[in-house]
């Protein structure tokens, strides 16, 4: 094949995908996918305002502003960043500076902290042991290998 063919195909490839479309066309274009995320926004605004998710599921912290994925709980800066480091690390996004799919908001609604503490924490007993508290990152991270790597409770 010439160069000037293999341009040739190139310039016809790149016009066929890269047409303009009316946005009714193709689903609602940018508006809709704008639209989406900020529905997706509000729903996940509406779950850090419960109760359960007021606070980090992992220390206890106020305002938690990531959610880990891999369990489907609502966390603060701190622990998402010793979560990552576990092993296997989890999945850990931005409340605010991400997107989310309809997939993962409905794995949260169906999970959140409540719902964690039962499987994570099931046999966790508050009157002998205490929640580290999360100034001390280290002992956060000992708490999660506990809780997450060998599942003590």
């Amino acid at each position: 094949m010439s160069l000037d063919n293999f341009l040739a195909i190139v310039k016809q490839n790149t016009r066929q995908h890269s047409k303009p479309t009316d946005g009714a066309a193709s689903g609602g274009g940018v508006g809709a996918k704008r639209k989406q995320e900020e529905t997706h926004l509000k729903m996940l605004r509406e779950m850090t305002s419960l109760p359960a998710n007021r606070k980090c599921f992992d220390c206890d912290q106020r305002g938690p502003t990531y959610v880990n994925m891999t369990v489907g709980s609502f966390v603060c800066t701190t622990c998402s960043g010793i979560l990552r480091g576990l092993n296997p690390p989890h999945r850990v996004k931005s409340i605010s500076m991400t997107t989310f799919t309809q997939q993962e908001i409905e794995f949260l609604q169906k999970h959140g902290n409540e719902v964690c503490k039962h499987i994570w924490l099931g046999l966790y007993d508050d009157r002998t042991s205490v929640v580290p508290d999360f100034r001390e990152p280290q002992k956060v991270k000992e708490f999660l290998q506990e809780k997450y790597e060998k599942k003590r409770w």
